[in-house]
């Protein structure tokens, strides 16, 4: 068995770190992919983190921390 058969496919964190601020994104919250504005990016310890707003099924806002891998730039 290959590596690539047991890793996930490795993510281009560019995609995100290059987008300008704010900007529409697919965040996965809770399980779903939801569509989100990334409005800040954070360097931590154990690597970058997007910042992001979010509407939930009720329609009340929320900002979350989120690590890249659960963030989507839209097409």
């Amino acid at each position: 068995m290959t590596d690539q058969a047991i890793r996930m496919p490795v993510f281009d964190l560019r995609s995100i770190l290059n987008l300008a601020l704010p900007a529409h994104v697919d965040a996965l919250v809770d399980g779903d992919w939801r569509p989100a504005w990334l409005i800040g990016r954070l360097h931590c310890g154990d690597g970058p983190i997007a910042l992001i707003q979010y509407a939930d099924a009720a329609g009340r806002e929320h900002t979350r921390r989120l690590p890249l891998t659960h963030i989507s730039p839209r097409p």
